[in-house]
């Protein structure tokens, strides 16, 4: 008797339409034969990618040697590794054998790359995670992986918030994942902060099309303010010393003008004029001092004062 076999066919792309097999006779006969065919799932997944067929008869009549039926591809918009239908033959009639029973449809997916970008964040520094999320432009029919790390911009690690890496897995048909980025509160004024955040490493299965982030901590601290204090002494020739106090320590270089002017006391008689100077806190430091020069003299006459003014602060 002759033998049946049935050949693989290889779709170009998943568009819905019909895939052809051809069953093929040996050589003729001068009976019929008939035998069975039906699909089952390789790597796809019949209702998602095609239209199973169960046991299903082809019958040659006397004389025939092919016999073709179709499969029907399903399309879809997911990027995917290409994905397999077993074709099986069986219950061949007596007047024929099988020497091929298996053929198998290739499905080649011709759905393009998702691409991965991540978002900004912004928070006041609250000690708090905030979270950030990373999203695929679209559904993938495979696992998509990706690192993600932080690094300081003008934030510092270990200082404003905790340094984090790590690396997301989106499952298939996930389209956002998320992490978080610990932030560290502080008591110091000072200007917002940044951190960045990077994504690198992606799997083979996308791309990314935006690779960082910028977590922005915006400061909640109060402005400090600055005071100077008050100064007695004798006219004995020297210099007086004036301190300018920094209410608390800020994370910013604070910069205050100061001067003398006469109160009851004459510049040139009884001190050393001093013209608008400033002065500069740097940042953590909460005291600075200058000196004013009193001039001795061997007149009796009333104490007499000299006003010291601060002016144009900035940063406090």
């Amino acid at each position: 008797p002759p033998s049946l076999s049935i050949n693989d066919v290889t779709a170009a792309n998943e568009d819905a339409t019909n895939r052809e097999f051809t069953v093929t006779l040996s050589a003729a006969s001068s009976l019929e034969v008939t035998v069975n065919y039906a699909t089952s799932d390789g790597t796809a997944t019949a209702g998602a990618d095609y239209t199973a067929i169960s046991a299903t008869t082809l019958t040659f009549s006397p004389g025939q040697t092919t016999k073709t039926f179709n499969v029907a591809v399903l399309a879809d918009s997911l990027y995917e590794a290409n994905e397999t239908v077993t074709l099986t033959l069986s219950s061949v009639s007596s007047t024929a054998s099988i020497s091929d029973a298996t053929a198998t449809l290739t499905i080649t997916d011709d759905d393009s790359k998702p691409s991965l970008s991540i978002n900004d964040v912004s928070g006041n520094e609250t000690a708090g995670n905030r979270t950030f999320t990373v999203t695929l432009s679209a559904a993938a029919g495979i696992n998509v992986t990706v690192n993600y790390a932080t690094s300081n911009g003008t934030a510092t690690a270990g200082a404003d918030y905790t340094a984090t890496s790590g690396t997301l897995t989106f499952t298939p048909t996930q389209t956002t994942k998320t992490f978080t980025v610990a932030v560290l509160a502080d008591s110091l004024n000072e200007a917002n902060e940044t951190v960045t955040l990077t994504l690198s490493g992606v799997s083979s299965t996308a791309t990314i099309s935006d690779a960082t982030g910028t977590l922005t901590i915006t400061d909640d601290d109060a402005t400090p303010s600055l005071s100077i204090n008050d100064i007695s002494h004798n006219e004995t020739a020297a210099n007086r010393t004036f301190t300018v106090t920094l209410s608390a320590a800020s994370g910013l270089a604070v910069t205050v003008n100061y001067v003398t002017s006469n109160g009851t006391a004459t510049a040139g008689a009884d001190y050393t004029a001093i013209s608008t100077t400033q002065l500069t806190i740097d940042a953590g430091q909460t005291t600075k001092t200058f000196t004013v020069a009193v001039l001795a003299d061997s007149l009796n006459e009333a104490d007499e004062t000299v006003t010291l003014t601060l002016s144009s602060a900035s940063n406090a």
